[in-house]
This record gives structure tokens, sequence and C-alpha cells, in this order.
């Protein structure tokens, strides 16, 4: 649902836009949350640990690639309110082809590196091996969060902040309920 932000009274527009991304950030977190909640209930401590001890690194590269979608929708949105169609498809595709490059890079780059990144980080001996194969997880849907910055980023540019919303409630609810199976019931 495309929002026309140039037309009616601004507080609601901004409103209305920013609403969704307000809910968007406490999903996130929660998202994160749920994650540790499981790990603890179910595999004990040292695991939480291990999960705990890659979150900075995960902060970092997750907010990098935000910022990056970001900047790309700077682009974009100037194309859109301009109206110059031919160079918002020049520059979506772009985008999405850097997002794509990146994340294949990150993936290879960070499972293959992991050991290296985490001892970098003064990552604790006693998770470290636990730590690692977390992380080389999450290293590998690394493409996955790319784009969903990404085409969060593209749909934000021309004004729908609400599909972005809806994308990340769904893919929060599945992360919890995979979690559950596979941490829960499997013990993975």
């Amino acid at each position: 649902m495309q929002l026309d932000m140039t037309k009616g009274k601004p507080l609601p527009v901004i409103l209305q836009f920013t609403i969704p991304l307000v809910i968007g950030n406490i999903f996130q977190q929660l998202y994160n949350m749920a994650d540790s909640l499981v790990v603890g209930n179910f595999l004990g401590s040292r695991s939480l640990a291990a999960v705990t001890s890659t979150g900075s690194l995960i902060f970092l590269l997750v907010g990098f690639f935000s910022g990056t979608a970001m900047g790309a929708g700077v682009v974009i949105s100037r194309f859109f309110g301009a109206k110059d169609y031919n160079n918002i498809k020049k520059a979506v595709h772009t985008d999405i082809a850097f997002g794509i490059l990146c994340g294949i890079l990150m993936t290879v780059v960070g499972v293959i590196f992991a050991p290296q990144i985490l001892s970098l980080m003064g990552t604790p001996d006693d998770v470290f091996v636990e730590s690692v194969r977390y992380i080389r997880i999450y290293f590998l849907g690394s493409l996955a969060v790319i784009m969903y910055n990404v085409c969060m980023g593209i749909l934000q540019a021309v004004g729908d902040s609400r599909h972005p919303l809806y994308y990340l409630i769904i893919s929060s609810v599945v992360n919890i309920i995979l979690d559950l199976l596979f941490i829960g019931i499997f013990r993975f």
C-alpha cells in the first residue's frame, strides 16, 4: 500500500508512515528475544552465552546493511518523486544486484572466517566452539537478511511502510515456530 507523502496534512501522513516502522522495530527486537529465550530455556546457559557473544557482530552487520538499503532508498525515492521511471528501474536493479552480491560474499567470508572473526572479538574460550557454529548458521542466512533489508528499503522509498512490517511479522512467527521445532524438539 503506497502512501503519497506529498498530499494531506503532514502530521497524519508522517504518522501513517512511521507507525509501521516503530511496530517493525518492536518485532525485530522480539525476533532476537525469541531466539535467546528458546536457546536459554532448551539448551542452557552455555548455549545462550554462545548466541549472545555474537550479538554485537550481528547488530553491526544488520545495521550496516539496513543503512546501505536506506541510502539506496534515498536515490530511489528521489527518482520516484520526479516520476523518473527509467532511473527508478536502474536504481532498483542496482540495489538488488548489490544486495545479492553482498549476501553471497558475506556468506562465503563469514562461514570461512567465523573462527578468526570471533577470536578478534574476544569470544570466551568456553563458548567459542558453539559461537562459531551459531554464527556460521547465521552467515548461511545472510543473503535472506540482506535481501529483506534491500526490499524493505525499496518499498519504503516509494512510501510503503506496511508491507515490510507484514513480512517482518510473518518471518518473526516462522522464526519462533522453527526455533521451537529445531531447538525445542530436535535439540539442534
